[in-house]
């Protein structure tokens, strides 16, 4: 059996359209579903949690990288996530998560990749008693997801540059101490970006080398900067060619503490959490803590 959790909202109406599209590839490959469709924020944590505590096996996220946030936190705070499968059918807007999968893009391939069920185990981040599964940001990026979720106009990587170029207008930089790997480092920051996965806005490589099953997070940090320079460096980002920049730091570890006098805005996933403290924040890695349905790799 799999639960489907739809998000309807998902690229801005993207998701509501493809239904149908997906209810008839399940037929068609005689899979035995339930599909729910969600109308409110959180509550595909809640259908996962209940989905998974029933003893659903294969919990599919069907929407973008903000469904996929949700699905995983329901999953992770069931009695026995270890048993529980995560499955993905990509129709939201970046959906920068499956980017680190070589995932096809038709949803009758994604529906093929369910249907054959092979699973691996991948690492997940976890904030306060939240889990992310792809990126975490803190300060410009954060206040970029911000504005980019706000909008019901902006879509893609277009609408995220659009929400760059309108975050840029009030962008500001944060004083924090960054512990990491035994180190201090003190920073006026732009941004930091704490990376299980690479990309992040659609095509936004910020933590380039990142992989989602090595145990370790890569830290991307960007000091302040005048605007601009951010307009320069934005396009080396793309491709991940900014990381040899002087304002740039970068670091690979398990774990992250990053202390500061003022509440940090922060983003996991797209999604905005609620913390109980944005002025002092630990990030941990949980290595191979969740079963990802995926696509078989063939080695020779």
């Amino acid at each position: 059996m799999y639960k489907i959790i739809l998000n309807p909202f998902a690229g801005k109406g993207k998701a509501f359209r493809s239904i149908r599209t997906i209810e008839k590839y399940f037929q068609k490959f005689q899979i035995e579903y339930d599909m729910q469709i969600t109308d409110s924020p959180k509550q595909a944590t809640e259908i996962a949690l209940q989905g998974a505590n029933q003893g659903i096996e294969n919990i599919i996220a069907a929407g973008g990288d903000g469904t996929i946030n949700e699905v995983l936190n329901g999953i992770m705070k069931s009695e026995n996530p270890e048993k529980i499968n995560l499955g993905i059918i990509a129709i939201g807007g970046g959906n920068d998560f499956v980017k680190n999968l070589d995932y096809p893009q038709k949803i009758e391939k994604q529906i093929k990749i369910l249907k054959n069920c092979d699973t691996k185990k991948v690492d997940i981040g976890k904030i306060e008693n939240h889990y992310f599964i792809n990126t975490l940001g803190l300060g410009f990026d954060a206040q970029v997801a911000t504005t980019y979720s706000k909008s019901n106009l902006l879509n893609g990587f277009i609408g995220y540059l659009i929400a760059v170029l309108l975050t840029l207008i009030r962008c500001r930089s944060y004083l924090v101490k960054i512990f990491a790997n035994d180190k201090t480092i003190t920073k006026n920051a732009l941004f930091i970006t704490v990376g299980n996965g690479k990309c992040c806005g659609g095509k936004f490589h910020l933590t380039p080398n990142a992989k989602i099953d090595d145990g370790l997070f890569d830290f991307c940090i960007i000091d302040k900067i005048s605007r601009r320079k951010i307009v320069k460096l934005l396009p080396k980002t793309i491709k991940g060619e900014h990381t040899n920049f002087s304002v740039v730091t970068m670091l690979k570890g398990k774990e992250i503490n990053i202390k500061s006098n003022e509440d940090l805005p922060v983003y996991m996933d797209g999604e905005i959490p609620e913390l109980k403290n944005r002025k002092n924040i630990d990030i941990k890695i949980l290595s191979k803590k969740i079963s990802l349905i995926s696509k078989k790799i063939v080695t020779i």
